[in-house]
């Protein structure tokens, strides 16, 4: 989560030589913009608030600044893996089945710290 997405992204990219490979508009609804940069067979995602007050804004607040604030875990069975935070009382905020893809967010007061996906790409 960053301030400056820009300034993020030109650093990310002076320092380690990747460039962006997308940008999701679907995180609008959050009230985030985003780019995503490879890092060997995995991404790197940095989000930004995309005006003051939303949920992205007020993490940078109490934080005083960047920092993460999201994980993501592959799981090779998404549907078992709901199953078992359900029956552990952890809530679920967002279920993306999409096709052989499946994400699932659960609840950061459930789990302190960070948000956490668990999600299966086939």
């Amino acid at each position: 989560m960053a301030n400056d997405l820009d300034a993020v992204e030109s650093d990310l990219r002076d320092i380690f030589g990747i460039e962006v490979c997308h940008r999701d508009p679907v995180v609008a609804r959050f009230g985030l913009r985003n780019f995503l940069m490879p890092v060997g067979n995995n991404f790197l995602e940095v989000v930004s608030p995309l005006q003051a007050g939303t949920a992205g804004g007020r993490y940078l607040q109490r934080r005083g600044g960047d920092g993460g604030y999201m994980v993501i875990m592959q799981c090779a069975d998404a549907e078992a893996a709901k199953q078992r935070v359900s029956e552990l009382g952890i809530r679920i905020v967002l279920d993306t089945p999409q096709g052989a893809n499946h994400g699932i967010q659960l609840h950061p007061k459930d789990l302190p710290g960070a948000i956490a996906e668990l999600r299966q790409n086939e």
